[in-house]
């Protein structure tokens, strides 16, 4: 009987779920409108035929409306600089200092990428701390 009524609540709690698994060069923006419902925001971007999707903690781009790129905030242990250089161990990796305004009092921002898993991270320099976490097809 006890297996019946955990057998049931995983049957419940499933079907509620929404696949939002994503695949770069072939997801629609009506596919992640399907799944994520409406943006908050769209906007077009200066590359051609380019777009973003705003969402909150989560941002699409596309090029003629096929995704290309997702931005999302760190969760958990990816918060820490660490994780990724871990993660990234077996990777070549790319170190590449963002535009920065000199003007400003604020250290300038690092990425830090891994094209062969599709993966790359914004820390400021000087901090353990990443910002933003960027995923993109695989290379």
């Amino acid at each position: 009987m006890k297996s019946l009524v955990l057998l049931g609540l995983l049957v419940l709690f499933s079907c509620g779920s929404r696949n939002s698994k994503v695949e770069f060069g072939s997801t629609t923006k009506a596919d992640i409108i399907s799944f994520k419902g409406e943006p908050l925001q769209e906007e077009k971007i200066p590359q051609k035929d380019g777009s973003i999707m705003l969402y909150r903690g989560e941002t699409y781009q596309l090029k003629r409306d096929i995704l290309t790129h997702l931005l999302r905030n760190p969760l958990g242990d990816e918060q820490a600089l660490i994780y990724w250089k871990h993660k990234f161990k077996d990777c070549t990796t790319k170190e590449i200092q963002l535009p920065h305004q000199k003007d400003t009092h604020t250290p300038p921002e690092i990425q830090l990428s891994c094209d062969e898993l599709g993966l790359g991270v914004t820390y400021t320099a000087g901090s353990e701390l990443v910002t933003r976490v960027l995923e993109y097809e695989k290379k």
